[in-house]
């Protein structure tokens, strides 16, 4: 009985007859295969057949499976592709050097055909849920783009931040769940504006109080918003608190010093800045020295991190140099 989800199983051996024999019970199971003899030919399959799940030999001449998935694994295209390694049970040194390599499983040769099937569909089960937690990902990253569009004077606004954010956590040292959340904040951060009305958000002059507190609520919604979607857990804080202030007059939380999230301070620092720099509907946009000079006497009178503004302009000095150097070029 077939139980395959029609998923592409790549199947690199150099041995003809274990090749086709794996070859026959996978797709007998309902998935498509793919095969190739060598590690070389399944990279040229990688460029023109993605598949979701690679079963790979050991030992195959020039370049062997635990090369091959180390090269995978490197690859941002391929890094959560399961690779299970085909392995003799007493090969302890394959094993330990596949685990090293990004190894997701091992699988022992004689191989039984129910042990297969089932650790090929568990595997393909997990690699199922990353893709439509990346689907889900990318939906909400266009609809803050979306959000953004609805307003002309912040044309890039989320790119920016996303660019300036991530360069600004590298020089601080941030790790990469830190980038990687300030990469969707960057495009997350004001999600919460879905909720507010054209006429506030794109009015040209003061806010009155009524208004003002309608927009003070958009980080609530925002962070609400993502609420359930755990891969973007480190996202929510960053939402929710990226108009707090060190001195503890920001919102909606009044959090304080280092009782605000790093990625919401460091977001925080950077939305002011671009802010700035750029025109809105209730101001002209300021040349980056004045925006730079503000966001130093703000940070001087307490409103940001003293630590991370200083970062930002040497960051923003960085990214003007590689601008100019590039324009050279």
């Amino acid at each position: 009985m077939k139980d395959g989800s029609g998923a592409t199983i790549l199947v690199v051996e150099d041995e003809d007859g274990i090749r086709d024999l794996l070859a026959e019970s996978l797709s007998a199971l309902g998935y498509r295969t793919v095969t190739a003899a060598s590690a070389e030919a399944a990279l040229g399959i990688l460029e023109t057949t993605p598949p979701d799940l690679i079963l790979t030999d050991v030992h195959m001449g020039a370049m062997s499976g635990i090369e091959l998935t180390a090269r995978v694994k490197r690859d941002p295209r391929f890094q959560l592709t399961p690779v299970v390694i085909l392995t003799a049970v007493s090969d302890l040194d394959a094993r330990v050097a596949g685990l090293s390599a990004g190894a997701d499983d091992f699988f022992a040769k004689p191989f039984d055909l129910l042990e297969l099937r089932t650790r090929v569909a568990a595997l393909l089960r997990v690699k199922s849920l990353v893709d439509q937690l990346e689907s889900a990902e990318s939906v909400l990253t266009a609809l803050g783009a979306t959000i953004e569009a609805r307003d002309p004077y912040t044309a890039g606004h989320c790119e920016r931040l996303a660019r300036y954010t991530v360069a600004l956590a590298g020089a601080l040292g941030a790790n990469g769940p830190v980038l990687r959340a300030l990469r969707f904040g960057g495009f997350l951060h004001d999600l919460g504006k879905i909720a507010v009305p054209d006429g506030i958000l794109l009015k040209p002059g003061p806010l009155d109080p009524a208004e003002r507190e309608r927009i003070k609520r958009h980080p609530v919604v925002g962070a609400d918003l993502i609420r359930g979607m755990r891969s973007l857990d480190e996202v929510r804080p960053i939402i929710r608190h990226h108009h707090e202030r060190w001195d503890g007059s920001g919102y909606p939380d009044g959090l304080k010093g280092e009782a605000i999230p790093l990625g919401a301070r460091i977001m925080a620092v950077v939305d002011v800045y671009d802010a700035l720099h750029t025109e809105r509907p209730y101001k002209r946009p300021l040349p980056h020295a004045e925006a730079v000079s503000i966001l130093k006497r703000e940070t001087d009178a307490g409103a940001w991190d003293p630590r991370i503004t200083p970062a930002f302009i040497e960051v923003l000095r960085g990214l003007e140099h590689d601008a100019v150097r590039k324009g050279k070029a």
